[in-house]
């Protein structure tokens, strides 16, 4: 009963695995996150990627390798053009602000870093990136984003570059 039911599960969990594992593009878009501060910066991951993956994110360099799901329909609205976006927040690690393995203070949020494609049929992708503040409010810290660069890691088709710096807010109130 028991190597019934493991012989279950491990099937169940093989057969799902493809279903999380969208087919990926030839096409990679080079997120390199940075700090314009003193203090280190560290991204958030989301656990739900529909319309890019990330193949091989990296514990030891601040790139993210973005790769677009062109055959993914949920992310066209009429079959021929893609329109995918990937949304990244950016924490600051800013002692005294936040302490310890588990920051029980809290580390101050830079806000997110999004990169968009669109993809029309037969066309090339067009990739722009974007920033937004933090969800709850200013936290003396933005994010600014580079404009289209050449990539450096032999893989992708563009690099943008995600820089934290202090706030315009937080230089005032200083």
């Amino acid at each position: 009963m028991v190597s019934s039911l493991r012989c279950a599960l491990t099937l169940g969990i093989l057969l799902a695995v493809p279903s999380f594992a969208a087919p990926s593009s030839p096409y990679h878009v080079q997120l390199h996150y940075e700090t314009g501060t003193e203090a280190k910066v560290g991204i958030i991951v989301p656990g739900i990627l529909s319309c890019m993956n990330i193949p091989d994110p990296s514990v030891t360099a601040n790139d993210l390798k973005l790769n677009p799901v062109f055959t993914n329909t949920a992310c066209s609205e009429d079959g021929k053009t893609y329109r995918g976006k990937e949304s990244h927040g950016l924490i600051v690690y800013d002692p005294p602000n936040c302490d310890g393995i588990f920051h029980k203070k809290g580390c101050p949020n830079a806000g997110l870093v999004t990169i968009h494609i669109t993809k029309e049929e037969g066309k090339d992708p067009v990739v722009t990136c974007s920033t937004g503040p933090p969800a709850l409010g200013p936290q003396g810290f933005e994010v600014r984003c580079s404009s289209p660069q050449a990539p450096d890691d032999g893989i992708s088709n563009v690099k943008f570059i995600a820089t934290v710096v202090k706030s315009q807010e937080a230089l005032l109130v200083v």
